[in-house]
């Protein structure tokens, strides 16, 4: 796909966008916490296809820093044991139309907060930090952003890696995939040249792979935030309580332990 491609699919999500906005009144009057309510369930946009803030497990049950943020929130919301939730599977480019389609309640999807979205988003207070990575194959002669002139860099549709790379390696071709799994495959087959991702992602998948290494330094960190739709603030209000909560009791740092804990010594590490 061509860097032209990219620009396209760029305008034609500003344009969603600008869709987006125009009914922001009208869409956000219902309010998050209420359709769930009413409902009896929770709707939440999670991934599915991005370890390991989201995937799926050998036996196909969702996993990750994302899910059990999720998980938490549904049972603080009903008292229960948490099965009045429902994860719904999105993607960086499906996250902000399920949200307005009503058919999520809340994005819980490792979403950077950035003006663009906040124009048509209500965020919470960060959760997570990240920056952006690449990652290439072991043999590869790339080390760093110096390097990527001319050379065809895979990124998520939608993700904040496409403006990331325009800003800091203009001459490189990105080259844009609906999932990660989609832009890693291209990769070990040589259609790109490397992978442009999230550090704690991209760090997941060199420690698991034999024939994959990050390389360089993280650059352009972002925090991770929740996202609700734009003007629902007793929502993010009473997410923002449920996050203080869990870094409160000891639920965040465990979490984070158990997930991302064995990446943190790991040679992969730039």
């Amino acid at each position: 796909m061509s860097d032209g491609f990219s620009i396209l699919k760029r305008a034609g999500l500003f344009v969603v966008l600008a869709l987006l906005a125009s009914g922001l009144e009208e869409q956000a009057s219902g309010g998050g916490l209420e359709d769930a309510w009413q409902r009896g369930k929770l709707l939440v946009g999670v991934r599915s296809d991005f370890p390991p803030f989201g995937y799926l497990d050998k036996s196909g049950n969702p996993q990750g820093v994302d899910v059990e943020v999720a998980r938490y929130l549904a049972k603080a919301l009903f008292d229960d044991t948490g099965e009045r939730l429902e994860l719904v599977s999105v993607t960086s480019g499906s996250r902000i139309p399920f949200l307005y389609s009503g058919w999520i309640d809340v994005i819980v999807a490792s979403m950077s907060i950035t003006e663009e979205r906040k124009r048509v988003l209500e965020f919470s207070d960060p959760y997570f930090v990240s920056a952006s990575l690449l990652l290439v194959p072991r043999d590869s002669s790339i080390n760093g952003l110096q390097d990527l002139p001319g050379k065809r860099v895979g990124v998520l549709e939608g993700a904040i890696q496409e403006k990331d790379l325009e800003h800091n390696a203009p001459q490189a071709i990105r080259a844009p995939f609906r999932t990660l799994s989609e832009a890693v495959e291209s990769l070990k087959s040589n259609q790109v040249d490397a992978v442009c991702s999230d550090d704690a992602v991209i760090l997941y998948l060199a420690v698991k792979s034999q024939s994959l290494r990050a390389a360089g330094a993280p650059f352009n960190p972002h925090p991770y935030a929740i996202a609700v739709r734009k003007g629902d603030t007793e929502f993010v209000q009473w997410i923002n309580r449920q996050l203080a909560k869990m870094k409160a009791d000891g639920t965040y740092e465990k979490l984070r332990q158990k997930v991302l804990g064995d990446m943190e010594s790991a040679p992969a590490k730039p």
